[in-house]
């Protein structure tokens, strides 16, 4: 390695390591250039993990600057590193034949920080002051992260070129280093999209023209295909122009294609205003009450009389198949009815807007009846329409040829009390919304009778404020290590487990709880009020699962049991054993409303609205589940 190389080697890392830098007294302007000459374009064109891109640095110097050599540090933008890499060989300039190879291992990422990497050259004979004088050329590979539209590459501050001081290059003085700047844009190739419209209309009298543009990298060139008579393209700067005959509409096919693939192709349409026109008769339907019936429309194309279609423009309102509407949420609905038009008739449209407003729920869907001591519990699901309000209520009723008995709740089942054992009974359901009381379902017949006690269902019971309580249906018969129902609510003083049976309670009996290692789990004195026996569990772990017991209840037995195991994890909203981004995002879209049937699993400390506590919570616990 002869003394300038040495020197030029030491000058970059003493650049890259202690932050040293020079100020040039010499007249020395740097630049890049697309290719392996000087005379290149500014930038050049990548596309992602495609061929290299060749670029060379040049420089310009004037009298009397002469240069020994040069060190090269390349560089990228903040946060874009390893999205190019200097792939070999590296070609130096005519004069500087001894690479500074010590410091530089090819390929090499371009990154910044830059990586200290000496891809310049070094000579032993002073090259004179010139214009356009070659430094070095480069291979640069874009790689497949490389997916930004520009990326720009420059020179790091430790790039300089050493300017001969007295004709030896360093054999007696040491040149001293003259830092020069350049930068290069890469700029990525797009395939080209068509940025016009896709139709228009010329008149069959006089005149016409229109520009098909689109877009692209580079620039696309347009072609077009067949032409009706009367109309010409211009491929240079895409203007449509002419006086088509009478008739179409005519169809055209355009072609814009670059160096990218796929080319982009658009089929036009090239409306004829000699064409007849047609008119749409399209009747308003009207404001409708929601309900889950579909709507029908009727529209006439005159004189045309041709088929008509339909479309929805307020999709979150109402849809559209075929000729028929179906109500999606109270609001505007708008119908545009369209006419495609012919060879004889323009194309024609027309639009009709109605209101859809709440009205009372639909009838509910009759289950099961099941009979029990002077009681009836009365299964339903609900109707297909809520009538656009949440439904707030389902009332059951039982009548007999000689009593009746009615109870409420906010789902399915509904226990009715106060029956006359051995006596037939018909039952049925409505629903309630904020507009009133709904039809009632088909019936069900049920004789009450006294029966041996039974367990008819297990919820987990929580109050949310001034937004009532609400309930969570445990599955029951699911051992502790199976599918579980997962209780998402906090703890809070404890969680409510309701175990509704069949008769009415006289006594409690005992309750016990154990967790999935069978510890015991802390619980409270088990209380009573008609067919349903409370347990508060006080010691409940997050993250676990638990099996609740009772015992000797109504004087059965302690051989008698009715056990129900279920899951606590707090901000699982959606049951699914982990709380994870869906039950954040599912948080997030709710936030604001007050707690309901429909959201209350979310409103995870039962404050009686899903809020910023509800989103912290489930936040903090995001990547849990369920052991």
């Amino acid at each position: 390695m002869n003394l300038i190389k040495t020197s030029r080697t030491l000058a970059a890392i003493a650049f890259a390591t202690l932050g040293f830098s020079s100020t040039s007294q010499a007249a020395v302007n740097a630049f890049f250039s697309a290719g392996s000459t000087c005379t290149g374009a500014t930038s050049a064109l990548f596309s992602p993990a495609g061929p290299t891109v060749q670029v060379s640095l040049c420089m310009t110097t004037t009298s009397p600057t002469a240069t020994c050599g040069h060190t090269i540090v390349l560089q990228s933008a903040v946060g874009e590193s390893g999205r190019f890499l200097v792939t070999s060989p590296v070609t130096l300039g005519a004069g500087y034949s001894d690479p500074n190879s010590e410091v530089a291992q090819l390929p090499l990422a371009i990154n910044n920080p830059h990586i200290v990497a000496d891809l310049g050259g070094t000579g032993s004979i002073p090259v004179p002051s010139t214009a356009n004088q070659l430094l070095a050329t480069f291979n640069l590979a874009p790689q497949s992260n490389a997916t930004n539209a520009s990326y720009v590459i420059s020179l790091n501050n430790v790039s300089a070129v050493a300017v001969d001081a007295d004709g030896t290059c360093g054999a007696t003085t040491v040149p001293s280093d003259a830092v020069i700047t350049a930068s290069f844009t890469l700029n990525r190739n797009n395939a080209p999209v068509f940025t016009s419209a896709g139709s228009t209309t010329f008149s069959t009298t006089g005149a016409n023209s229109f520009t098909v543009a689109a877009t692209g990298n580079p620039v696309p060139t347009l072609s077009s295909g067949t032409l009706p008579s009367g109309v010409l393209f211009n491929t240079g700067n895409g203007l449509l122009s002419g006086t088509p005959a009478p008739g179409g509409p005519y169809v055209i096919t355009f072609t814009a294609s670059n160096t990218v693939m796929p080319n982009a192709t658009q089929t036009f349409t090239l409306n004829a205003a000699g064409q007849a026109s047609q008119t749409i008769n399209f009747t308003n339907p009207g404001t409708q009450t929601f309900s889950a019936s579909t709507i029908p429309l009727n529209a006439t194309a005159t004189p045309s009389m041709l088929s008509v279609s339909f479309s929805s423009i307020t999709t979150a309102v109402c849809t559209v198949t075929g000729s028929n509407v179906t109500m999606v949420a109270l609001g505007t609905c708008t119908i545009s009815a369209n006419q495609a038009g012919n060879s004889t008739y323009l194309p024609a449209t027309a639009s009709q807007s109605f209101g859809i407003v709440g009205g009372v729920p639909g009838a509910p869907v009759i289950g099961s009846a099941t009979a029990g001591n002077a009681q009836a519990t009365i299964s339903f699901t609900p109707p297909a329409s809520s009538g656009g309000s949440v439904i707030s209520t389902y009332a059951a009723n039982c009548i007999s040829s000689s009593s009746s008995g009615a109870a409420s709740g906010n789902a399915s089942p509904i226990t009715v009390t106060g029956l006359s054992n051995g006596v037939l009974y018909t039952c049925s359901v409505n629903a309630t919304n904020a507009l009133g009381t709904g039809p009632a379902s088909n019936t069900v017949t049920v004789t009450p009778v006294i029966a041996p006690l039974s367990l008819v269902g297990v919820v987990s019971r929580k109050v949310h404020g001034s937004s009532g309580t609400f309930s969570l249906p445990i599955t029951t018969g699911v051992a502790i290590a199976g599918a579980v129902t997962v209780e998402s609510r906090l703890i809070g003083t404890g969680h409510s487990i309701v175990f509704q049976f069949s008769e009415a309670i006289t006594s409690v009996g005992t309750a016990s709880a154990v967790d999935g290692a069978s510890a015991t789990v802390a619980t409270g004195i088990p209380t009573s009020a008609g067919n349903e026996i409370t347990v508060i569990l006080t010691g409940v772990a997050d993250r676990s699962r638990v099996t609740v017991t009772l015992a000797n209840v109504n004087g059965t037995g302690a051989a008698v049991t009715f056990p129900v195991s279920l899951g606590f994890m707090v901000g699982d909203q959606n049951g699914s054993y982990f709380v994870d981004g869906g039950d954040i995002s599912a948080i997030r879209a709710r936030s604001g409303q007050t707690t309901t049937t429909l959201n209350f699993r979310g409103d995870f400390n039962s404050s009686g609205a899903i809020d910023g506590g509800d989103i912290s919570t489930v936040r903090a616990r995001s990547g849990n589940n369920l052991p």
